[in-house]
């Protein structure tokens, strides 16, 4: 596994610490990448990660913004995206991640921008029920 492979697999599992890598890649190489790894998945325990480390501090909400736009859409926004397909990024829990990793790329905009700690405090508490 090069680098890359690495780098995506840790971002997919909310480990941001392989973002730097990503965010750097073109959409070509992040496509080639994902074509040598197993079904791009972002499972429950990747956003109750970046939950917990904004949470705690060690991130900015940029990133958490950023991370979100990246996994919600499939491609880094920036010029290598154009005309370039994205990645096909599934999720464990399809409704539910749906809808909290919208709401964290909402992060910083001028409507809806802000989450408050009571709200993302819900978004984590919602990833540890078990559905029935």
């Amino acid at each position: 596994m090069n680098d890359l492979e690495r780098a995506l697999t840790a971002v997919l599992n909310g480990d941001l610490r392989g973002f730097p890598i990503t965010m750097a890649s073109t959409q070509a190489d992040l496509l080639n990448a994902a074509a040598r790894l197993p079904a791009l998945s972002v499972p429950n325990q990747a956003v109750t990660r970046v939950l917990t480390t904004w949470r705690d501090g060690r991130i900015a909400s940029r990133e958490v913004q950023a991370w979100a736009s990246f996994v919600r859409r499939g491609y880094v926004l920036n010029e290598s995206a154009r005309g370039n397909r994205p990645l096909d990024i599934e999720y464990d829990d399809e409704v539910l991640l749906v809808e909290i990793i919208g709401r964290l790329d909402e992060l910083g905009d001028l409507i809806d921008g802000e989450i408050t700690d009571e709200e993302r405090d819900e978004m984590l508490a919602s990833l540890y029920v078990k559905p029935e």
